[in-house]
Order: structure tokens, then sequence, then C-alpha cells
């Protein structure tokens, strides 16, 4: 291990200022230090998630540890020492960190998309498999981390037709069990994505499976192509956000969204809205 350290930090030298090789050396030398006996090239990506989580460092101090962690993974990607499967599962890790990230940078809250920006991006991916992937990811607000092991045998369907997603605790952020409901805003989407699914879940590989880093560069690209501000994440703070508009208490969302705690969710989707309030008081007078 040491050997492989020395060596990347010869080749940051030749590459990044002395002040670059100095931060990243120390990023490293810290979470080598969090994970204690672990092997760094054994580590599975849920200890990204553990050193994050229980840092005390700020927004950009993370940013730009987990640049280092990436830019050491992918050195030892190139030179043999870690499969290019272990690096994906490691690099989406990272990723979907740094989105939220940044997201909570950039924003008082989650946008969720609308109903034109939707249109524009299930047009554009109309009968391929990214409309099938989109589908899953706004039915189901699982996360990109998730979906990396999603299996066939997730899916539970019940006796009315309607699939949920049962997450097992390891595979989670948190590393709890999660159970959400494939449901979208309305009676007739969700009513059309179950029956999707019954078709897509015969060949669930086929129908439903992309390489997670694969599914970024394509989305990265794709947003800027259509000029709509959105990344995977987009599509669970979408799934989240119909949830609470739906009338859905705020419990009963924080255990479909997976949050460690009911603040996460009140804190961040339920802020007040002048639509929802009327429809809500719409309800309470049928």
């Amino acid at each position: 291990m040491e050997r492989l350290v020395d060596l990347w930090l010869k080749s940051l030298e030749r590459t990044k200022s002395q002040k670059t090789v100095t931060t990243y050396r120390t990023c490293i030398d810290s979470f080598r230090k969090f994970l204690e006996t672990k092997h760094l090239l054994e580590i599975e990506p849920k200890f990204i998630y553990l050193y994050i989580d229980n840092s005390k460092f700020s927004i950009s101090s993370i940013l730009t540890h987990l640049s280092a962690i990436k830019h050491f993974y992918k050195f030892a990607l190139r030179r043999g020492w870690i499969s290019k499967e272990h690096f994906s599962e490691l690099e989406s890790a990272i990723e979907e960190i740094r989105e939220e990230l940044s997201t909570a940078r950039v924003q008082r809250g989650p946008k969720a998309l609308t109903k034109e920006e939707l249109y524009k991006i299930f047009q554009y991916v109309n009968n391929t498999k990214y409309e099938r992937v989109y589908s899953l990811f706004l039915y189901s607000g699982i996360r990109l981390s998730e979906y990396a092991y999603l299996k066939r045998e997730f899916f539970q369907k019940d006796s009315d037709g309607t699939y949920w997603l049962r997450l097992p605790a390891e595979i989670t952020k948190r590393k709890r069990e999660r159970i959400a409901p494939i449901i979208g805003p309305t009676k007739e989407e969700t009513l059309g994505i179950n029956r999707r699914l019954d078709l897509w879940l015969e060949d669930f590989d086929r129908s439903l499976k992309v390489n997670p880093s694969s599914l970024q560069v394509f989305t990265n690209r794709l947003s800027k192509k259509l000029g709509i501000p959105f990344s995977i994440h987009s599509f669970r703070h979408t799934y989240i956000t119909n949830l609470v508009n739906a009338g859905f208490p705020a419990e009963v969302v924080k255990e479909f969204a997976g949050h460690s705690n009911i603040k996460t969710t009140i804190d961040i989707y339920y802020r007040f809205s002048h639509e929802r309030a009327k429809s809500l008081v719409r309800s309470l007078l049928k």
C-alpha cells in the first residue's frame, strides 16, 4: 500500500502544484487514519459516506477531500491496482455526495423538475433504456449509490398491483432498510409505471441496468444539450416533492426517502407552499 501511495504522490508532483500535492496528501492521510486497519484498496463505498458523515469539515473542505480520494482511486485503476467495477462503485458514491453538497451550496432547497422539463427529458430518451432507468429514479426516489446494487428481487408487488422497492440496509446511505412505493404524482401515472414495470422486470438487467458512471456522463451531456439544469438526483428530489404535494405526512416521507431524521425531511421539503395549502383545504372540504 505504501508503494502505491508513493507512486501516486510522485505522479501528483509531475502534474499538480505543490500546494495541491500537499493538500491531497493530507486528505488521503486523513482518510487512511479514519479507515484504521481497513485496506484502502478493499473498502466498500459505504466507508466514503461514513468518512464524510463523521467529519467536521466545511462543504468546501469535503469537496476537496472527495477530489483527492477520487484522484487516488483513478490512479490505482489506471495502474491496475483495482478493477474498473470497483472504481465505478467508489466513484458513484463520491459523485452522489458531491451532487448533494453542490445542491446545498447553490440553492436553499432541492429543485424538483417541472412537468415541462420532464416532458423534454423523456421526449429525448423515448424508447431507449434511459427512458426506463430515468422512470425508475423518478417514481422510486432511489439514490444513484443504491441503484448500483439494485437487484430484481428488491421489487415486491402488493395485492393492489403497486410495486414496492425494498432496499436492504447494506446498500442504503444510512445503513437502514428502506421501503418505498413506486408511485407518481397522480393515480394515472402510478398505474402506468407499475404496468410498465411488469414488463421491464421480466428481463431486469436488459431493461433497467446501466453502468452508474455511464449514466452520469449521459445525464450531464443531456442536461447541457437540453439546457435544463438537472442530474440523476433531480429525479429523487422530484419524487419526494411529489409525496409532499400529495399530502403524505412528514414521518411517512422520511421513511420513503430514507432520511436519517425527520428534521431533514421537514427543513428541506416542507417549505410553505400556497398551492399545497389550497389543495389540502380543498381536500378537507370534499
